[in-house]
């Protein structure tokens, strides 16, 4: 992710997240974890708090749309850091 691209917002306004059931399906730990993380930060970040519940909601059964999702905020942390309370 370093080497990512910044995005200006946690998640798209075109962003429509559901089960996905026919997606490909991806490792619940690497995901879990990753959730996990970003729970953590939206104590300091409330801005990203909407975006990160919204994909905390698939981590039963996650999928590569979920993952996708995950990284934009991840993407948007990268290009935010600088960002106070």
């Amino acid at each position: 992710m370093d080497t990512c691209k910044e995005a200006s917002t946690p998640m798209g306004t075109s962003c429509y997240l559901d089960k996905d059931e026919s997606g490909k399906g991806v490792n619940e730990t690497m995901f879990r974890g990753m959730i996990g993380s970003l729970l953590y930060l939206t104590a300091s970040r409330p801005d990203i708090m909407q975006s990160v519940c919204v994909c905390a909601r698939y981590q039963a059964n996650p999928k590569e749309s979920h993952l996708t999702a995950v990284k934009r905020i991840l993407k948007y942390l990268k290009g935010t850091s600088s960002f106070g309370l």
